[in-house]
């Protein structure tokens, strides 16, 4: 099935909107696996240099926002608390999968219109209170529903689609994480090897923390190499990008250990993959995440910028937290580039993979151990139940993006407040399934 998936023959431009300057067109392709669905996507390639290059996430517009200009600056980025490691199991609903997908007496197989309606119905409930969201749901590695609901700038009348990008937020980091893996496996990088000097000497740091020297790919993939937390530095203006976010940092307080979940950990994990490939952070992604999958379209934004085939989360003004995020939250992306992301790396379905299974075994797992992997992995968090993925919070965003042991793979994004917490959109979309298809 995924042979003819992935054969270009079966694919056809769908998309409206497109980029005036500097960016090709979006491209929706279209394959006729279960259901009809709609895959959004982008591309990029691979060198070396010596000092730090301009970084292709600093680009941004001038700040324009509906919302007044507040006092102060509200907080951009509420994380789940995850100081314990050891998020809270959760019950997943009892779905019915095979009711989602029925056969007709041709014998082709097609969706449950019924059951999609309901789904689509609750979730656009749930979420009623926010500008605009989307969701994409995947069975067994394809992408059997999509909806979007709201406008895409608010105010505008233009209706979102599911083909339209949000920010995802810290989605970035399990984006960030399978490209430093395959890194790995192509020897860029290891695991276990101090990349402290490499950092420094990218940097053009002649002095740093010396507990910046024992730090390693691991540790900065699983939080646990010390950096802090950094919200003064990612969301206060005190640094302008994640270059100078990263320098400042190795410069004067890394230390400790355990875990502490850090954004300022990716942004310098964002930093020390263009020092090992020469290559701007958003091209390596492309080159060795993206493209492969056929993702063509997602790209790093600045705080203020809205591309054509993006949706506005109307940040105050005064921001720059996009652009010294980069890896660690800068990505926009649709649901269904989000559950196609998630799927190649899941080893219980079938298609094509971004790594090999002992690095995707390696993914869920903060340290080699036996048994059903817990709390954050490396890029990844286990929710207990079989459950894994990663929420995404910045200013005005929530998303989620879920793998569960019954085959389902969804995500959700959404531009607004609702709800109050990212998690709390695991048990709107798998309440919403158990209801339109119960078990």
């Amino acid at each position: 099935m995924w042979q003819f998936l992935w054969n270009p023959s079966y694919w056809s431009a769908m998309h409206p909107r497109s980029w005036v300057v500097g960016r090709r067109d979006s491209i929706a392709r279209l394959g006729t696996v279960c259901v009809a669905l709609a895959l959004v996507a982008s591309a990029c390639g691979q060198a070396q240099f010596v000092a730090a290059p301009q970084p292709e996430f600093t680009r941004g517009v001038p700040p324009v926002s509906t919302l007044p200009a507040p006092a102060t600056l509200p907080p951009a980025a509420e994380e789940p608390d995850l100081a314990s490691n050891e998020p809270d199991p959760f019950d997943v609903p009892v779905i019915d999968v095979a009711q989602m997908i029925m056969v007709d007496d041709a014998g082709n197989a097609i969706a449950n219109s019924a059951g999609w309606a309901i789904f689509e119905e609750r979730v656009r409930a749930r979420l009623a209170n926010n500008w605009s969201a989307s969701v994409a749901v995947m069975i067994d590695g394809e992408v059997v529903h999509q909806a979007a609901f709201g406008e895409r700038i608010a105010g505008s009348g233009e209706a979102v689609e599911p083909s339209d990008r949000f920010r995802v937020g810290s989605i970035s980091k399990t984006i960030t994480a399978i490209t430093a893996l395959r890194l790995v496996e192509r020897g860029v990088l290891t695991l276990d090897d101090p990349v402290g000097q490499v950092l420094a000497d990218h940097l053009g740091l002649a002095q740093y923390d010396a507990d910046a020297r024992s730090v390693t790919l691991r540790r900065l993939l699983s939080h646990t190499a010390g950096m802090p937390k950094g919200d003064d530095l990612m969301f206060g203006n005190a640094a302008t990008s994640c270059v100078d976010a990263a320098t400042r940092t190795l410069a004067s307080s890394v230390g400790g250990g355990g875990f502490n979940y850090s954004n300022v950990g990716y942004c310098v994990l964002t930093v020390l993959i263009e020092a090992v490939t020469g290559k701007a952070y958003e091209r390596v992604v492309n080159d060795e995440l993206l493209e492969p999958l056929g993702i063509d379209g997602m790209r790093i934004t600045s705080t203020y910028e809205i591309g054509p085939d993006e949706v506005s989360h109307h940040p105050v003004p005064g921001r720059n937290y996009m652009e010294t995020l980069a890896g660690a939250g800068a990505w926009n992306a649709t649901p269904a580039d989000l559950v196609t992301i998630l799927d190649a790396v899941d080893p219980k379905t079938v298609g094509i993979k971004a790594l090999t299974p002992e690095s995707m075994a390696i993914l869920r797992h903060r340290v080699p151990t036996g048994g059903e992997p817990s709390g954050y992995g490396l890029g990844v968090i286990n929710y207990g139940s079989g459950t894994w993925g990663h929420t995404g919070t910045i200013e005005n965003t929530h998303a989620m993006a879920l793998v569960q042991p019954d085959g389902v793979t969804w995500a959700v994004t959404v531009s607004g407040n609702s709800p109050g917490e990212s998690e709390s959109l695991r048990g709107i979309v798998q309440s919403s399934l158990a209801v339109a298809f119960p078990g």
